[in-house]
């Protein structure tokens, strides 16, 4: 559950909650399973999803990071989907941003990849944009936009 709704609950304290402070729940819960099929397919599907970017990648002027460090990005872009799918299903951009944004910043600047990550991680929107249905892929595109923003702007 994302921070925000969390706050209107701690704020309510000695009181119901009026229905102008439900309506972000009934909110959240009406979009409660496309959130959890998102989930679910990102959990069955990222290993396809990286590894076509991957691919993707090799195309690029980046090439040599791909080859040099193949099994690094696998690792971190499989990491970063699993991230956004804990995102999705809580939705929660604000933790996404404070648990694993600033982070990942960190580390892309300590080892001088930020150009070639920017270029892997529009390569994965785009994969994403391709592979999954409209709903789910807009869903994505809330976390995989800031995170290309972010490594963008070194914000």
């Amino acid at each position: 559950m994302n921070n925000a709704l969390l706050a209107s609950v701690r704020e309510a304290d000695g009181r119901y909650l009026s229905d102008v402070e439900l309506r972000p729940f009934e909110q959240m819960m009406e979009a409660f399973q496309s959130r959890v099929n998102l989930y679910n397919h990102i959990r069955e599907h990222s290993k396809d999803l990286v590894l076509n970017t991957l691919r993707r990648l090799m195309q690029t002027p980046h090439r040599q990071v791909v080859q040099e460090h193949a099994q690094q990005c696998q690792r971190d872009m499989t990491y970063t989907l699993e991230y956004v799918a804990k995102g999705v299903l809580l939705h929660d951009e604000d933790g996404f941003m404070e648990e694993y944004l600033v982070w990942m910043q960190n580390i892309i600047r300590a080892f001088h990849r930020q150009s070639a990550c920017v270029v892997a991680y529009r390569l994965l929107k785009e994969e994403v944009r391709t592979s999954l249905p409209s709903d789910q892929s807009n869903l994505m595109m809330i976390y995989l936009d800031k995170l290309t923003e972010a490594l963008e702007s070194g914000i």
